[in-house]
């Protein structure tokens, strides 16, 4: 155990001891752990996405000759290298990439999807929250959409009908459009990438944006040493009103204030936040309420999550026919063993460290498996992990 942020002498000596380190903390602690492993020598891999903070370090990391390899999870990780395997094989074959558009969600299994909110926790309950109220970026028709943040994404879920058995939706996931140059497929006039959910979540979570906690401020009313305050009182307090309200008029105030929409009304009072039960002492109310439905949301024993990932490809064939190949990739948890989230998310890190170790990575600097020297044997060694990905294809004159 150690804490890497004021620890930093702890951490040095476990990274200088290693032959290589997997860092699977939060996105904005890898850059600590990768000047470490620069000035150690010491190779790195991570399941996050590559950012502005790690993408600084590519100088030092190939003047050290490390290799830290980035986004080798799910998404990103599998979602990248299905894409690539793809467009690749289709530009071998004289095609043209025309639209691109991949769908990926943690969620229950259907049987455990019992809630308002049809969601269970299988990563970070805040880091699922917040993105809730992001910005999003995509092209459709040679059109860039653009969604603000506040709230606005949940607005603009739509249903996903690719797997007509389960009841999903869909929303857009932060900025789609640098795809084209990442994936080289400038050429598509469409190209978004979004977040699978069970219908119900995009509306429930509506409510919680339109009665303002889905809020990071600091709460003097959430303090350590402030008195306990109730969900109605905090719920008050965020939509300007006394807490001095009959139960019927609070009531009435939260119905007007969402819209007066039964539904999400159903979920608060599901989720005990209509009553006097207290809050959880927080910094902010977002936090406060991610505690509070972790609390509510989380994986029994019994239960299993699942992963489901969709993607969507549309390829100009010379002869002017028009192909799409859809690729799916449907994960169940092991009550018993891994988690759905824990395989995806675990076997391709776990493969590009043992590919890092015995040279199969050799490219010094940031890396991200989006060449065939990478997605091939990982690809592989996620199938014989029992990952089964299915690919059909559609075909239009």
């Amino acid at each position: 155990m150690l804490d890497v942020s004021s620890q930093e002498g702890h951490l040095d000596s476990l990274v200088k001891d290693h032959d290589l380190v997997i860092s699977m903390l939060p996105y904005t602690l890898h850059p600590l752990i990768a000047k470490h492993c620069i000035h150690r020598k010491v190779n790195m891999v991570t399941a996050s996405y590559l950012s502005p903070a790690m993408k600084e370090l590519q100088s030092s990391a190939v003047a050290a000759g490390v290799t830290i390899v980035n986004e080798m999870g799910l998404d990103p990780g599998i979602d990248h290298m299905l894409a690539m395997e793809c467009i690749d094989k289709a530009k071998a074959d004289g095609c043209i990439v025309e639209s691109y558009s991949s769908f990926c969600g943690g969620l229950p299994a259907p049987e455990c999807s019992d809630n308002p909110l049809r969601y269970k926790f299988s990563w970070s309950p805040y880091g699922v929250l917040l993105n809730t109220v992001s910005t999003a970026v995509f092209l459709r028709d040679n059109q860039v959409v653009s969604i603000p943040a506040g709230g606005a994404l949940m607005e603009s879920s739509t249903p996903m009908d690719f797997f007509p058995g389960f009841n999903l939706e869909g929303f857009p996931n932060r900025d789609s459009t640098k795809y084209a140059e990442d994936y080289g497929i400038q050429t598509a006039h469409t190209l978004i990438r979004g977040t699978l959910r069970f219908k119900g979540f995009s509306k429930a979570m509506s409510g919680f944006v339109k009665l303002g906690l889905i809020n990071s401020d600091a709460s003097p009313l959430l303090k350590p040493n402030a008195a306990p305050v109730s969900w109605k009182a905090l719920l008050c307090e965020q939509m300007g009103a006394s807490s001095s309200l009959s139960h019927e008029a609070f009531e009435e105030a939260v119905y007007q204030r969402i819209g007066r929409d039964d539904f999400v009304m159903d979920t608060l009072r599901w989720f005990g936040m209509l009553s006097d039960e207290s809050a959880v002492q927080a910094d902010s109310v977002l936090a406060a309420l991610a505690k509070h439905l972790e609390a509510k949301l989380s994986f029994d024993k019994s239960e299993r999550d699942m992963i489901l990932m969709r993607n969507d490809v549309g390829l100009r064939h010379p002869t002017g026919e028009l192909e799409t190949k859809h690729i799916s990739l449907a994960v169940y948890g092991d009550p018993s063993g891994f988690s759905a989230m824990a395989k995806t998310v675990g076997y391709p890190a776990a493969i590009a460290a043992r590919m890092v170790l015995d040279g199969e990575i050799l490219t010094k600097g940031l890396v991200v498996p989006m060449t065939k020297d990478i997605y091939g044997p990982a690809l592989a060694c996620l199938k014989e992990e029992g990952l089964h990905f299915m690919c059909k294809s559609t075909l239009q004159e």
